[in-house]
């Protein structure tokens, strides 16, 4: 369980958490991450708090849902925004 702080949302310190873990390789590309039920008990939180989590890493596109699978990382976009303003090399 990690330590919340008071001064940001439990669910935004969750979703950095499982965003870090996909950065470090810990969850990577097509893997699966923890379910709802993972995260209530992982990080002590509310059901409610865990599906805001999974709802925001949704709607970002870090993370996609199949029905009835679970919820795994999405594949890294091929451009990114500084490689498309000329960027030199």
């Amino acid at each position: 369980m990690i330590e919340f702080r008071q001064d940001r949302p439990r669910w935004e310190q969750v979703a950095d958490v499982i965003r870090e873990r996909i950065a470090a390789g810990v969850y990577r590309p097509g893997s699966r991450v923890p379910s709802e039920n993972d995260l209530m008990q992982e990080f002590g939180i509310a059901r409610m708090t865990a599906h805001k989590v999974m709802r925001a890493l949704r709607q970002e596109g870090t993370i996609y849902t199949v029905r009835g699978l679970g919820s795994f990382v999405s594949q890294p976009s091929n451009a990114k925004p500084s490689d498309e303003k000329g960027s030199s090399t």
